[in-house]
């Protein structure tokens, strides 16, 4: 693991992919600390059993824990008579439970509000004091930027809304970055700031293994700003509206 690149999010040059970064931390971790990973991991899960859900789509823009055919085989095995061990976590599960009960009126546009709330519970029961910290982070942060763009935009809050905690110390810095006219400049220093909460959590860490953990998160930040430009940016934005 040594030798790797400095990482820069004003900079960002060419870094180790991330599913090689992935498979040499776990050729080097012990087993119980690559949990971590792929619980950071599972943030991708949840989109790709979204599109599972929804589409039955095989071709995922970023590869998690799981593929396609793990979960039709979890899919299989809620009909099981005998008792089976399940293959996704609890959480993910239940959504998968709900979506094929044919008595079910889940709405299909709650499903990443509530992948989002499930994650959040799992990584604060089984994540360590670092991740727990950046995935509280995240939650308040989706909470307070929904709660500021749904006001701007007159939408239902109530419906969109993720997370429990209203106290967020950044709120003001935040609601300067809601009112900007460009929902890919709010996104950008949004990510400056996570990433700034990053460094400064791992300040006195180096190789670590919550090092490694904040690695592979800014590793994540600077593949989603690869692959979005502004005019993409922009069409989230109206693509969130038009979906409430």
């Amino acid at each position: 693991m040594a030798g790797l690149p400095d990482l820069s999010f004003e900079e960002q040059k060419k870094t180790i992919p991330i599913s090689d970064f992935c498979e040499q931390l776990e050729g080097h971790l012990h087993p119980a600390d690559y949990e971590q990973i792929k619980l950071i991991l599972l943030i991708y899960d949840n989109k790709n059993l979204i599109s599972f859900l929804k589409h039955g789509e095989t071709e995922y823009l970023f590869t998690g824990n799981y593929n396609a055919e793990i979960f039709m085989d979890q899919v299989e095995r809620l009909s099981s008579i005998i008792p089976v061990i399940d293959l996704l976590p609890g959480y993910m599960v239940e959504l998968t439970r709900t979506h094929y009960n044919n008595e079910s009126s889940a709405d299909p546009g709650n499903y990443e509000q509530i992948l989002a709330e499930g994650y959040y519970h799992q990584v604060m029961k089984t994540g360590t004091p670092f991740l727990k910290k950046v995935t509280e982070f995240d939650y308040n942060m989706k909470n307070l930027l929904t709660t500021l763009q749904t006001g701007k935009h007159n939408l239902f809050q109530k419906e969109v809304i993720v997370g429990e905690n209203s106290e967020f110390e950044f709120f003001n810095e935040i609601q300067a970055y809601a009112g900007s006219h460009s929902f890919t400049e709010a996104e950008r220093k949004y990510d400056m700031l996570r990433w700034k909460m990053i460094e400064e959590a791992l300040f006195f860490e180096y190789f670590s293994h919550d090092w490694l953990l904040g690695y592979l998160l800014k590793l994540l930040i600077i593949r989603r700003w690869s692959s979005l430009n502004h005019d993409s940016g922009e069409q989230k934005l109206r693509q969130m509206i038009a979906d409430i």
